[in-house]
């Protein structure tokens, strides 16, 4: 079982050519209407939804603004898919499409937080296609008994990795993800480059993390607060000690970005996929030729 990194590219303008979702989520500021509180546009610059603190808000853009006039909530609809957040969701009813022409070479794609019955992906040389491949996302792994297959009713994976595809520089990827006759959504996409960092030794430890809290209401009673739930993931690498330079150039790559890990292979790779971040890693190094890399991972909402 080998450990795989994707390492994100940069998805603005440049890249994310077309979708059939609008960026009309709210009024497009301006700076000649006066806005009252409380209420809400976007900047097709930003890609952002910004809501106004206090009334007689005039002139005040709120790309510059330093939290006195505006309140920058979240992406776009049509952004959310790129914010480096799975929570915020990017929507629609049916289908959702994005083409996107990537400005560095680009094999591998991620999608989380899905609600969707069929993800689609195509890559377009010019007018030619060149890969078209359509993948079930009904989640068979939950049919345990001939009750649950008979009456359980359908489950879907909320993600789906692939990579290998020829995702070049100046080919367009388009990306369809159907749930007809309900709302298609998706949390993050995360488009690069595949990295294998190294093989997963045995007994990988996949941690729940609740974020939720105990509170306590006016009368002193207990109540939870349920704020979601992320994982930890702990594993140790074998790597080739030459590759050691590899490895922590690659870590340092993605330092601070939303990516997407996964494990390939033979073995049960259950837990070890996500969108998250490198917590911790060290690389003692053994001289006689491999390695084992400590590595720590947590993921996003």
């Amino acid at each position: 079982m080998f450990f795989n990194i994707i390492s994100p590219m940069a998805v603005t303008d440049a890249e994310l050519t077309a979708s059939n979702i609008p960026e009309d989520d709210y009024p497009e500021w301006d700076g000649v209407t006066t806005f009252a509180a409380s209420v809400k546009v976007i900047s097709s610059v930003t890609h952002r939804v910004y809501e106004a603190v206090q009334p007689g808000n005039l002139n005040n853009d709120p790309t510059s603004d330093d939290g006195t006039w505006w309140l920058d909530l979240r992406a776009t609809n049509r952004w959310s898919a790129f914010d480096q957040r799975r929570s915020n969701k990017a929507s629609r009813a049916d289908q959702i499409t994005y083409s996107i022409t990537p400005t560095q070479d680009c094999d591998a794609i991620s999608l989380f937080g899905l609600t969707a019955g069929t993800v689609r992906i195509e890559v377009w040389d010019g007018a030619t296609s060149i890969y078209d491949e359509t993948f079930e996302m009904a989640d068979t792994g939950h049919v345990v008994s001939m009750y649950t297959y008979l009456f359980g009713g359908i489950v879907y994976a909320p993600q789906k990795v692939l990579n290998g595809f020829p995702g070049y520089i100046g080919h367009v990827i388009e990306v369809t993800i159907s749930a007809i006759g309900a709302t298609a959504e998706v949390g993050h996409i995360v488009l690069g480059r595949n990295h294998l960092l190294g093989e997963i030794m045995n007994l990988p430890r996949i941690s729940h993390v609740s974020h939720s809290r105990k509170g306590y209401d006016d009368f002193g009673e207990e109540i939870l607060v349920k704020r979601g739930s992320t994982r930890k993931v702990e594993l140790d690498l074998v790597v080739p000690t030459i590759q050691a330079p590899r490895v922590m150039d690659i870590i340092v790559e993605i330092d601070g970005l939303a990516t997407a890990f996964y494990a390939s292979g033979d073995a049960p790779t259950y837990g070890i996929e996500g969108l998250g971040f490198v917590d911790d890693h060290s690389q003692p190094i053994d001289v006689a030729g491999e390695s084992t890399f400590p590595l720590v991972l947590k993921t996003l909402k």
